[in-house]
């Protein structure tokens, strides 16, 4: 059944979402139907292979409404806009090189299968990246793009507040986990706060002060040690490269009531931040080290392949000797499985060696510097809020992926790639919003 009815809306979608791309108006409405799925991720994806008890970062070939909605897209802005360039620019062919150096992994991988689930998500979240691409290049709306962040936003605030109420401690809103809400948020709030701060007039400011709060609010209610810790962060390198590169008494005046604000939410919480970080097991930590020490023992046994692309959670359980605390500690059962270790670049080093884990550091930061120039450029614009804001959500990220993995998750890999496809635009049309040639910014 599940099949038939994937079948029936991926041939009603992509017909829909062809028609909707013929009219600028309705563009926007087709983007929007690409980003606020997220909210509901499972609910609209079918797994074909489905594994889903499988302890890995991905658990089958997973196709979701938002793939199928940005390739209609796709096809249509390409009939329509004619022929656009495959790989725009250098981060997007940085990816494809750290796509090909995953490949060789496959030789090592116990299931080869697996790792093809993996492929497949790049391949899917790379479709969500040049959907991104393709609209923006065509409408320069930016405004879209941030709005639907903050729907999502505000839909989770409200689900987290449910949950409050019904007595759930850790809230993970409509997200799989509450790591991955806490990093999602981390990396769109310091955005949300970028535009309240550095654009001077509209009832958008307020609009989106109200979804930096949320926002952070959710992010907060996660109890997340690794996502408290790196919002603040983020949002402190925002304020300052908002007050190097665009200074305004009146910024010194918001940031008061905007303290004010944070600082009573945070009075709210602090009971429970510091029973969050009191109360937490010592085994927490041992097993986070435990796991980076195996993931080192991967990296040097197989320095240029890895263990096999998604295949961690085979390779860290017996007859394998990479995990070799357990037997000195006698943890080993008969049904025993290890997790997963909770730092992105030691999960992409271990299962796809050095090579590969150089080209996704390199991808990571090719975005991260081209944020950091376009602060320069754009500066004296009204775009300076995006790359002010992205390059706090990033930093916040950056740091929370060394202490979670959650950045390979599907929903906030879709974040990623469509703020990298905004930044992509920004750096190479910079020259235009400067010389105030394109107006429909904001």
């Amino acid at each position: 059944m599940k099949y038939l009815i994937f079948f029936i809306a991926f041939m009603g979608v992509l017909p829909l979402g062809y028609i909707l791309t013929l009219n600028r108006k309705y563009m926007r409405y087709a983007f929007l139907a690409v980003l606020l799925p997220v909210m509901m991720f499972n609910q609209v994806s079918i797994n074909f292979f489905s594994h889903e008890t499988y302890r890995g970062t991905s658990r089958g070939m997973e196709v979701s409404l938002v793939y199928l909605i940005a390739l209609a897209m796709i096809t249509g802005m390409l009939i329509l806009y004619h022929k656009k360039p495959f790989m725009p620019d250098g981060g997007s062919k940085i990816y494809w090189i750290y796509f090909l150096l995953c490949l060789p992994s496959l030789i090592n991988a116990d299931n080869t299968l697996f790792s093809w689930f993996e492929l497949g998500k790049m391949i899917m979240m790379y479709i969500v990246f040049i959907c991104t691409y393709y609209y923006l290049y065509n409408t320069r709306d930016f405004s879209t793009v941030m709005i639907g962040f903050g729907i999502v936003a505000t839909v989770t605030f409200c689900s987290v507040v449910l949950q409050h109420l019904k007595g759930i401690h850790q809230a993970n809103g409509l997200f799989p986990h509450q790591n991955s809400m806490g990093m999602f948020m981390n990396l769109i709030a310091p955005i949300f706060f970028s535009y309240y701060f550095n654009v001077n007039k509209g009832w958008k400011r307020f609009l989106f002060a109200g979804f930096f709060l949320m926002a952070s609010a959710a992010c907060m209610r996660t109890y997340s040690r690794g996502a408290m810790v790196c919002l603040p962060f983020g949002c402190a390198i925002t304020t300052l490269l908002s007050l190097r590169y665009q200074f305004h008494m009146r910024k010194i005046q918001i940031l008061l009531p905007i303290f004010l604000l944070c600082f009573f939410g945070l009075l709210l919480l602090l009971p429970n931040i510091i029973k969050r970080f009191e109360n937490a097991p010592r085994e927490s930590l041992m097993t986070r080290q435990y796991l980076a020490a195996s993931a080192w023992n991967m990296m040097c046994d197989k320095p240029f392949a890895g263990v096999g692309l998604n295949n961690w959670g085979i390779k860290i359980n017996p007859p394998y000797p990479y995990c070799e605390y357990r037997y000195e500690n006698k943890r080993i059962a008969k049904d025993f499985k290890e997790g997963i270790v909770e730092t992105s670049y030691l999960l992409v080093g271990a299962e796809c060696g050095f090579l590969a884990l150089a080209a996704f550091l390199s991808w990571l930061g090719y975005y991260y510097i081209a944020a950091c120039k376009l602060v320069k450029r754009l500066r004296r614009t009204n775009l300076f809020y995006i790359p002010s804001g992205i390059v706090g959500g990033l930093t916040a990220v950056y740091l929370q992926s060394t202490l979670e993995w959650v950045m390979k998750q599907q929903v906030n890999f879709i974040q990623m790639m469509i703020l990298f496809a905004a930044l992509s635009i920004l750096y190479k049309y910079n020259g235009k919003f400067v010389s105030g040639e394109v107006e429909a910014a904001i």
